[in-house]
């Protein structure tokens, strides 16, 4: 029992210190990002001032005082609800954390206005919306910093052991090794298939005395998995676990009833919610009309420069929408005038390329493209026009990709979830991959954007869109 107490002990040791110091980094990040955001506030609000005649705000005054001390408290209690939503220590992706983020500060600046408006002098209104609207912006670039401080001191990974069945060594060693925000490192896989419950445990404790998380990954209805969970939850040894549950929407949620052992999920529809589905439909039409009166010269001039080569500026497309309804997706033609003929040749003589096409639906190296549509495609210009298939109701921002009806047999059975909402001029493939993303993932990508959609998530699609659009270097 003395070695059993001790190996629980190193567990909870290694695992608590790598939590700890990424949670004080996390911590201390937050910290510095609020007293830039009081800073940079102060400094910009007295030089709007001083544009604008008016005295600036001393340190020393006691409406700045005043100011300092309520979003101090309320920084504070802003910090206790992150802690609260686990973000120093839960292992989350960034984006994950943005939503928690924004509505704290959100709170944050209600709380302030309700206090502090209707007794501070005016100056002081601008310190407060300035603040807070900084805040949650710094708070995420500081953490950006400091997850790549610990990277690069090798503190952000600790290094781990994966215990699973031979038939899911690849997939959960795929997914530690493509996770950077786990923070596990991956040393070795330890195939559990012909171990007792009690050579399972003993194992862990091994790699625990090693300095190593442990990471267990049981096959659905594996006889053991009760036995060694219970081992290990009732020696208060921190672990990692992954069942086999099979795909399940983010969103689902665990209902339990105690004391009873038995727990229910409870999986409900995200497309059932109208309300929700309505607030999309009008963000897209809102966003896509100011966006085609902003750049219609834009659009005007790329026309003019296609149908120099005497064919059309528009190229239309079928494409297969909500409900399985076939509509035109629309495009700044990007390619020859005989494109279909010259790819049905291509891929008769050229073996490689007939791979390539079968596995991405795409090639790298594209004969069929034009100089004009080459820089449009650079410079991601050639789907402006489908800003119009979203007012026509054909599209929608963010959704699954625009699938031809030639490709419905590759998407098998999820083509049920496809043909529930609206194709999109982004989403999950324009963000995870792009062209290195294979025709089947990229049916995976649509199927679960569809089985998690929710408005938030397609806000961090369109930021993480934007930011693809940025550091792009072409297609």
């Amino acid at each position: 029992m003395v070695h059993y107490d001790q190996a629980a002990k190193l567990q909870a040791s290694a695992t608590h210190a790598g939590s700890s110091l990424k949670g004080v980094a996390t911590l201390a990040a937050d910290v510095a990002a609020a007293l830039a955001a009081a800073s940079v506030s102060l400094i910009g609000t007295n030089l709007i001032r001083a544009q604008l005649g008016e005295p600036v705000i001393a340190l020393t005054d006691p409406g700045f005082r005043l100011h300092l001390t309520i979003i101090t408290v309320l920084t504070v209690c802003v910090l206790f609800w992150y802690r609260a939503e686990g973000h120093y220590h839960r292992r989350q992706a960034l984006a994950d954390q943005l939503k928690a983020v924004m509505g704290g500060a959100v709170i944050g600046a209600l709380c302030a206005a309700t206090v502090q408006f209707a007794f501070v002098e005016v100056g002081s209104r601008l310190l407060t919306l300035s603040y807070w609207a900084l805040l949650p912006v710094l708070v995420m670039l500081g953490r950006m910093a400091a997850r790549d401080i610990l990277r690069a001191t090798g503190a952000w990974s600790m290094p781990s052991v994966v215990f699973t069945c031979a038939s899911r060594a690849e997939e959960v060693g795929d997914f530690i090794t493509k996770r950077d925000e786990i923070g596990a490192r991956l040393d070795r896989v330890v195939a559990v298939n012909a171990m007792t419950a009690e050579a399972l445990v003993q194992a862990m404790r091994r790699a625990v005395n090693d300095g190593q998380a442990v990471i267990y990954a049981p096959s659905a209805g594996d006889p053991l998995q009760q036995a060694v969970i219970d081992q290990l939850v009732m020696t208060g040894t921190p672990f990692m676990l992954s069942p086999q549950i099979g795909r399940l929407p983010n969103e689902a949620e665990v209902l339990d009833f105690p004391p009873e052992d038995v727990a229910l999920m409870e999986v409900r529809d995200p497309l059932g919610r109208p309300l929700a589905v309505m607030v999309k439909r009008a963000f897209d039409v809102a966003v896509a009309g100011l966006a085609v009166l902003a750049l219609s010269p834009v659009l005007a001039l790329l026309m003019l420069a296609i149908r120099s080569d005497g064919g059309p500026a528009i190229y239309r497309q079928p494409r297969i929408g909500k409900g399985g309804r076939i509509f035109q997706c629309l495009k700044l033609r990007s390619m020859v005038l005989d494109a279909d003929v010259r790819l049905e040749a291509l891929l008769k003589a050229d073996r490689d390329a007939a791979e390539e096409w079968r596995a991405y639906q795409k090639l790298t190296h594209d004969p069929r493209i034009t100089p004009v549509g080459r820089i449009i495609r650079k410079l991601n210009l050639d789907e402006l026009p489908q800003l119009i298939n979203v007012l026509r109701g054909d599209m929608s921002l963010v959704g699954p990709r625009p699938m031809m009806d030639t490709q419905t047999g590759e998407y098998g059975e999820r083509l049920a979830a496809y043909i529930r909402m609206r194709p999109g001029i982004t989403g999950l493939w324009q963000t995870n991959g792009r062209n290195a993303t294979t025709f089947a993932e990229r049916a995976r990508l649509d199927a679960w954007y569809v089985r998690n959609w929710s408005l938030w998530r397609d806000f961090v699609i369109l930021v993480r869109t934007l930011r693809e659009l940025v550091a792009s270097s072409g297609r």
